[in-house]
């Protein structure tokens, strides 16, 4: 029992920490690569907040597989049950504000806002912003990352 709670802790680390990490990494990476293999013409900023959900869903695909190649994936098919726990109750958190900063749909808000970098001093941008960046790439990588363990696990035919 030590041994699945241990395993399930570390695959829950590697799925919060490890994926959006991974993730930022490769997508400044990517927009490196293409900017100079396409020239490019969109900035940094503009092409992170396009293209990191889905960077982030890849990596944690990607990382669920690799890793449940070594460690049991049992416990890794359930790692999305805290991240989207944590990503209802901030929605519901979010609602419940009725803040004026809150105009937006909950698809815009959490999926779709164009947050980059170098607004971060505008007034509202803490508000609009910080979900946007930093919890749904944390939600999406997560949900991947079990969906990786449980491709992991029927590909190999593990019961």
């Amino acid at each position: 029992m030590t041994k699945r709670i241990l395993a399930y802790l570390f695959h829950l680390a590697i799925a919060t920490l490890a994926v959006p990490m991974f993730a930022f990494f490769l997508t400044g990476s990517a927009y490196w690569l293409i900017r100079r293999a396409l020239a490019y013409p969109v900035n940094p900023q503009q092409f992170y907040s396009d293209y990191f959900l889905s960077v982030a869903a890849i990596t944690g695909l990607w990382l669920a597989y690799s890793v449940c190649d070594t460690f049991t994936s049992r416990g890794a098919m359930w790692i999305w049950i805290p991240s989207t726990l944590g990503f209802i109750i901030r929605i519901l958190v979010w609602r419940a504000a009725g803040s004026v900063f809150f105009h937006s749909g909950m698809i815009e808000h959490f999926f779709t806002a164009d947050c980059q970098a170098p607004s971060w001093q505008e007034p509202d941008f803490a508000s609009r912003c910080a979900d946007r960046l930093f919890l749904t790439p944390l939600a999406v990588g997560s949900l991947a990352y079990s969906a990786g363990a449980v491709i992991r696990r029927r590909v190999h035919n593990i019961d």
